[in-house]
């Protein structure tokens, strides 16, 4: 198909464009010329659609085939030596084994082959991510016609590929609604703890509030309003009511206090601990900053214990619910979400849902404020006269969606605007 459109894009540009503009001179020979050359346009950068779409497949075959060897590899080698590979990918002996106290030698098949077959299935997983990745870069060049924009957008993390992957919007998703100091404190936890920002920033968009999604930056008399329903249901109904942005019971916010003193005691020596249960209510509901912190220390807290927990989909499971059944399955299946059940199914299904999208946003505030600029202006190029261009990440570290007005030939049919009426020359008197 590439090659056919190639074929199409020369046959438009050189044979009938250069045949039309010799035989047909005037205003309207130009435009039928121009209008070839646009076909031709529209040809090549399908051709580099098409060429990137087929490169996307063939890394992805090559990998899988890859992975596929190793994986075959790990369960000969397992097979050889008696030992048994569950479902899931785990290795077990077989049979029990009389060994000398202490000694470690009869586990080295098992580790053998389960670090084969644990880099197999890592493999494999990174190289689906990266082609889901590359093809969403791909579908974004269905509004690119100029086959040198489109050649930028296909080198990996160019402003305007990044603009593109944000262009086709959130999938229906939620917002993160937090303000810039919430950004602030989360970059600032997230370098205090070495918790990743993006794990942090899908926290807040899984636990975001009710009243977030009416108040803007957690101020107004909404926000003020939902604070005060959590406060009253955590002093009555509901004492172990989750708080804040972040969604910590108080018991959780204790213990992370517990295990943290010095990062939870203020300049003047009061310990966040010694607060009573309607004051530590209080100072959570009013201290955003501080609950995301809070949650950010949890998070280290349960990092600590690598089994179940080693990669950030799993913390963000666990950060539901921290108990030996669900770091047992996490290990199990790693960070496969379809083979789960219940809540934890469907958290785990919302992370790779939000996953890209947060992916794109960092990507774009990454950028310069030049870069960021720069590529809307190449999307409103790409847009037709008169039509809106918006570049809308998942979160606003700053300001809203960046903007634009279509600046491209305007779409075929749109009336020209009706000319006004010819100006009559003054009466003499």
């Amino acid at each position: 198909m590439a090659k056919q459109c190639d074929g199409l894009a020369s046959y438009a540009r050189q044979d009938v464009a250069r045949t039309v503009s010799r035989c047909w001179v005037g205003e309207a020979g130009r435009a039928a010329t121009e209008r070839f050359v646009k076909h031709a346009d529209d040809y090549e950068t399908s051709a580099l659609a098409l060429r990137a779409m087929a490169k996307v497949y063939d890394e992805l075959a090559e990998a899988i085939a890859g992975a596929q060897r190793d994986l075959n590899s790990a369960l000969d080698y397992a097979r050889s030596r008696d030992l048994k590979v569950d479902d899931s990918g785990r290795v077990q002996l077989s049979h029990p084994v009389m060994v000398p106290q202490g000694s470690t030698e009869h586990l080295e098949p098992v580790n053998h082959a389960q670090g084969i077959i644990v880099d197999a299935l890592r493999k494999a997983t990174q190289a689906d991510v990266e082609a889901a990745r590359a093809l969403r870069t791909v579908e974004g060049l269905t509004a690119i016609s100029d086959p040198k924009l489109a050649k930028e957008a296909l080198i990996p993390g160019s402003p305007l590929a990044v603009a593109l992957a944000l262009s086709g919007g959130i999938d229906g998703l939620h917002p993160v609604n937090v303000s810039p100091a919430q950004f602030a404190a989360l970059n600032r936890a997230a370098a205090e703890t070495g918790i990743s920002r993006k794990l942090l920033l899908a926290i807040l968009w899984q636990e975001q509030q009710w009243y977030q999604n009416f108040s803007p930056g957690l101020t107004g008399p909404l926000a003020q309003a939902g604070r005060m329903f959590n406060w009253s249901l955590q002093q009555s109904l509901k004492p172990d009511k989750s708080l804040g942005i972040t969604h910590m019971k108080p018991d959780t916010a204790r213990e992370v206090m517990e295990q943290n003193k010095e990062a939870f005691t203020l300049r003047d020596g009061t310990f966040l601990g010694d607060l009573d249960d309607a004051q530590l209510t209080k100072y959570i509901e009013e201290n955003p900053d501080e609950n995301i912190r809070m949650s950010a220390y949890h998070l280290k807290g349960i990092q600590e214990n690598p089994y179940g927990a080693s990669t950030d989909k799993q913390l963000f499971t666990l950060y539901a619910a921290d108990t030996p059944g669900v770091r047992e399955l996490n290990e199990q299946y790693g960070d496969e979400s379809g083979s789960r059940a219940n809540d934890i199914r469907t958290r785990g299904e919302n992370w790779d849902k939000v996953e890209p999208h947060l992916d794109d946003a960092m990507a774009w505030y990454a950028l310069t404020d030049e870069q960021r600029a720069t590529a809307v202006r190449q999307l409103e190029s790409q847009t037709p006269a008169g039509h809106h261009v918006s570049v809308d990440p998942i979160y606003h570290e700053g300001g809203g969606p960046h903007t634009g007005t279509g600046t491209g030939p305007a779409e075929p049919g749109t009336p020209s605007p009706s000319p006004g009426p010819t100006p009559q020359p003054p009466r003499s008197n």
